[in-house]
């Protein structure tokens, strides 16, 4: 059978957007992040809404912006921060900022610490070391990461996620380490999804570097 498609010349059209914050603390992500999402809420309209998971900080600028708040504790997996969001999008948010999102990598319940568990797990089931069973150990939470993205890249909202960073280096066998600079803090194939990324160094009020 052969498939039948159909094409038409190509409009600007209002498309959903993914914006990455990466920082270490002092680089005014969170600030950043709720003036992005009120620039596009009055391009585009609709509630803006705060995933928070460093500890309500988001409310000390709720006298300067309008949004709903989420506070957000572990256990962070993403299929929590799935259900956290699928809860502000009920609530009528189109503009979603989640601060952090780092948590869902390396956090309490996180992708790390899943994969921690079910190699533990996997190794005493089959009576393996820990070493043995560690690649397949990754399906598991890496399915639920996949399926959080997915759902999160079907979803007609924008997204502001802000994530810590830290400098990171290649470390080659007989060289001296490579810097890489500041890194964020999540998962390659999660990061690889922004429409953009926006590095805030410390102290940078706002102002991105473009090359870390």
């Amino acid at each position: 059978m052969t498939r039948i498609f159909e094409d038409k010349p190509a409009v600007r059209e209002q498309t959903p957007i993914m914006v990455g914050i990466p920082g270490p603390s002092g680089g005014g992500k969170t600030f950043s992040a709720l003036r992005i999402a009120t620039g596009i809420q009055r391009v585009t309209g609709g509630d803006i809404g705060g995933i928070d998971t460093e500890a309500r900080r988001m409310l000390h600028y709720a006298d300067r912006f309008k949004f709903r708040h989420l506070p957000f504790g572990a256990p962070f997996g993403p299929l929590d921060y799935m259900a956290a969001i699928e809860h502000l999008f009920n609530k009528g948010v189109r503009i979603f900022i989640v601060d952090s999102m780092s948590h869902e990598h390396e956090g309490p319940g996180g992708v790390l610490e899943q994969h921690d568990v079910e190699t533990k797990r996997l190794a005493k089931l089959w009576n393996k070391s820990e070493d043995k069973v560690q690649m397949t150990a990754w399906a598991a939470p890496k399915a639920d990461r996949r399926r959080m993205i997915g759902y999160i890249l079907q979803l007609p909202a924008h997204f502001i996620f802000c994530f810590r960073a830290k400098e990171k280096l290649k470390i080659v066998k007989g060289k001296d380490p490579i810097p890489l600079g500041f890194m964020p803090i999540a998962g390659e194939d999660f990061v690889y999804e922004m429409t953009v990324n926006c590095l805030l160094l410390p102290g940078a009020n706002g102002v991105p570097t473009w090359k870390s």
